[in-house]
């Protein structure tokens, strides 16, 4: 087996990605890319970071994994839900549009979302909610707290901030997870410090203005290493 590489929140910050891609980690042949969702949203070409998920996936002969994050499952719901499609616009889903050159001038509308190439829905609809492999699961949200079997918890898989979870449910296994921007020193302090279990890999990538935020990280599961670089789009 290869190296099992976790990466955080992208949202639309495609040079960045290929930077951490390209010249940082360089994935070879026996390794495993888990993108933690969030692909889309706020950051400069969403249709670009997804494009090059494509092509990771058609040129090289690693493995990537992608999970579902909250902006993708907020656009997939738009297309027939117009309470989902409002929530969506207030987490700036109109950069999506944009991306995909269906905003124009005019105001959103759903319809829009009717416009948007196939290859892509398709791509978002198959996304996972969670995956498992050796000492380790791996969500965009947290685990709920509330149930048995929190990998019947979609809602907290997606949403969830609060990291909580059953006691016996981890057994010796690790929680990867994103969806909430923390600092670089905090991400450092969690994956040093042995009695954790839950650890948070979004750096907050597209928030390069926030001077303890602006970061997109990738951890090797492995090792436990952190490789990180700062928003250059």
């Amino acid at each position: 087996m290869g190296k099992r590489w976790v990466i955080g929140d992208i949202h639309g910050c495609i040079q960045t990605f290929r930077s951490l891609i390209e010249n940082k980690i360089n994935p070879q042949r026996t390794d495993t890319l888990y993108l933690l969702g969030d692909y889309i949203d706020r950051g400069p070409d969403s249709k670009a970071v997804l494009d090059y998920i494509f092509t990771l996936r058609k040129k090289n002969s690693f493995r990537v994994i992608t999970l579902m994050g909250n902006h993708e499952y907020m656009l997939i719901h738009s297309r027939e839900s117009r309470e989902f499609f409002k929530l969506w616009l207030l987490n700036s889903g109109r950069t999506t549009l944009r991306d995909f050159g269906l905003l124009g001038n005019s105001l959103p509308d759903q319809e829009m979302l009717l416009k948007m190439p196939e290859i892509y829905m398709d791509f978002l609809l198959q996304l996972s909610f969670f995956e498992e492999t050796p000492g380790f699961f791996i969500t965009h949200g947290c685990f709920g707290g509330k149930t048995t079997n929190p990998l019947d918890d979609i809602s907290s898989m997606i949403w969830g901030r609060t990291e909580e979870y059953p006691e016996d449910f981890l057994n010796g296994r690790i929680l990867i997870h994103g969806h909430t921007p923390a600092p670089l020193n905090d991400i450092r302090k969690r994956v040093e410090d042995p009695a954790k279990k839950i650890i948070n890999l979004d750096g907050g990538c597209v928030y390069k203005n926030n001077p303890h935020l602006g970061n997109l990280i990738a951890l090797e599961l492995d090792t436990l290493s952190l490789t990180r670089v700062k928003n250059i789009d």
